[in-house]
């Protein structure tokens, strides 16, 4: 089943890099021939600004349009006075550059950390604006023509992404939870029998894969989080729905990664000293997780299960550390099936 997310993952990055590529380059044609019939336009600059604007989210495309449009007006009016003074020269770029790390930061279209990324594609509309024999006609044309570019861009991205950011996004918090789930499946299964280290190492490893997962989930729903006021389609109703399955992923991982840390811990230590599992415990404590497991696959999930496993497992312990790292175990069961019930609320 691993395989098959990783498959399915690996295919959808496939049908995103096709789409993307299909709806650049369309808009690419469609904004030169529109910009070529259109008078007063240029079609290169307008084809330029397709390529370059579109994105793989809408909200970005957007984002990046704003950029370029900015961009030309900026080019078209602070070059067309500066060459009125000092003439067309390496001066004019040096000036316009340095202008554009400027109005990139007076903007607040993006964060400090951004805002020299936001710079380089305003100095590259500046740059394109510019050409060569600078007129007021040519600018005006240029200008006209990154407009017509920026609106293909953002269409084009539209169209690329047949669902929204915030699904993409879901799909992969389910993902995780999915497999976050078969892991301790695969611990209740393995934890009845006396497991190897190499097990229990598997264990803590896939847990850390996982966490690293949900990190980059997070990391994601921070970027549609910061970027909403470029994207219509997203709704604070989506935002909030999504950022109830991230939480959910986050208190899951980090608590799983607990529970395998604390098991390889255990196996770590002699038969029979404070810090290892009583053997009699491990059939309780393995019905407890695989009661988790099943909890979180459930479409009405309880808040507690398991607690007569619980309480066998915790009557097993026989010294002050055997109960702390049961007891352990056991809360970090207790808090997965409370994020998941949060998660279902939400």
């Amino acid at each position: 089943m691993r395989g098959d997310s990783l498959r399915r993952r690996a295919s959808r990055i496939d049908r995103s890099y096709t789409r993307i590529a299909v709806a650049t380059s369309l808009a690419a044609f469609l904004s030169y021939v529109v910009a070529n019939a259109t008078p007063h336009a240029s079609a290169v600059p307008a084809a330029i600004t397709a390529v370059v604007a579109t994105q793989a989210s809408f909200h970005q495309a957007t984002k990046g349009a704003f950029i370029q449009v900015v961009g030309a007006l900026i080019g078209a009016a602070v070059a067309l006075g500066i060459v009125s003074v000092i003439g067309s020269s390496a001066v004019t770029i040096i000036l316009l550059v340095a202008l554009c790390f400027v109005v990139a930061r007076l903007l607040h279209v993006a964060s400090p950390d951004e805002s020299p990324l936001v710079a380089s594609a305003l100095a590259v509309t500046v740059i394109l604006v510019i050409g060569t024999n600078l007129t007021t006609e040519l600018a005006v044309e240029r200008f006209v023509g990154i407009v017509i570019g920026a609106a293909f861009a953002i269409l084009a991205s539209y169209v690329a992404s047949p669902t929204k950011a915030t699904r993409t996004l879901e799909d992969t918090a389910d993902t995780i939870q999915d497999n976050i789930g078969l892991l301790l499946e695969r611990i209740a299964s393995e934890l009845r029998e006396d497991p190897t280290p190499d097990q229990v190492r598997g264990w803590f490893d896939e847990a850390v894969e996982l966490r690293n997962q949900v990190l980059g989930l997070a990391a994601g729903m921070e970027d549609l989080k910061k970027n909403r006021r470029w994207s219509i389609r997203v709704t604070n109703a989506d935002i909030a729905a999504v950022q109830a399955d991230v939480d959910a992923c986050q208190v899951m991982s980090t608590r799983a990664l607990s529970l395998t840390s604390d098991l390889r811990r255990a196996s770590a230590s002699p038969s029979g000293s404070g810090g290892a599992i009583p053997p009699a415990a491990r059939t309780p404590l393995a019905d407890l997780i695989a009661a988790t497991a099943a909890n979180m696959a459930t479409d009405d999930p309880t808040r507690t299960v398991g607690k007569t496993a619980a309480h066998q497992a915790v009557r097993e312990a026989e010294r002050t550390a055997q109960i702390a790292l049961i007891g352990g175990i056991v809360s970090h069961m207790e808090q997965i099936n409370q994020a998941r019930v949060d998660e279902e609320e939400a």
